[in-house]
């Protein structure tokens, strides 16, 4: 009876083994020429969005998820993606957010004002009003709007979006290396196993 069960035990971790190993080309892309990293020693996972994309509004409890448990040895960035002048205001959006420093109360948030509550935020005028709802103060927001940093950062937007040769979003950059998204992963809910599993090959 020992015996069996080691048998068994053999078996199934070797099916998990199995299934947690995963190739390139059919569960994730290498990118054709790697993209240098800000994280220094970190290994950085950065997620390409678009607050007006419904995918990415879906995936962004996994996010909060996979967050709390997030190895320590790994840094996340959020970047907006811009494809064309319609993605503009998306990634203005953010980086306001960022500028203030309220990414972490309000990301979620204007997901929700969006997608679930229906919001207009047509112009800036719109969004700062929207900020002002949320307690921001008014004068603060819309001087981040004049900002010489605010058109850098679109600028790097820009440039990063054809780096990376996504085609859509959300999409997830391991390291500056390997392009996971919700088509190469098969779903949502194999993005952050694919993840870490890269995540782990980078330490080796």
């Amino acid at each position: 009876m020992k015996q069996f069960k080691n048998i068994a035990f053999f078996l199934v971790f070797f099916a998990t083994s199995i299934f947690a190993e995963y190739s390139e080309g059919i569960d994730y892309l290498e990118l054709k020429k790697p993209v240098p990293t800000v994280s220094n020693d970190n290994i950085e996972v950065r997620e390409l969005f678009w607050y007006y994309c419904p995918h990415c509004f879906n995936i962004e409890p996994k996010v909060q998820s996979w967050l709390k448990t997030k190895p320590s040895d790994v840094q996340f960035i959020r970047q907006p993606a811009v494809f064309s002048e319609r993605w503009v205001n998306g990634a203005i959006f953010f980086y306001i957010l960022e500028e203030l420093g309220e990414v972490e109360r309000l990301h979620e948030k204007l997901f929700d004002a969006i997608h679930v509550h229906k919001t207009i935020l047509e112009d800036n005028d719109d969004f700062v009003d929207w900020l002002v709802s949320n307690g921001v103060d008014k004068k603060k927001a819309e001087s981040i709007f004049k900002s010489f940093t605010l058109k850098i950062k679109l600028n790097k937007s820009q440039i990063n979006t054809v780096k990376y040769d996504i085609t859509g979003v959300p999409a997830f950059i391991v390291n500056g290396k390997y392009l996971v998204d919700t088509t190469t992963a098969g779903g949502s809910d194999r993005v952050f196993k694919i993840i870490d599993f890269l995540i782990s090959q980078e330490r080796n």
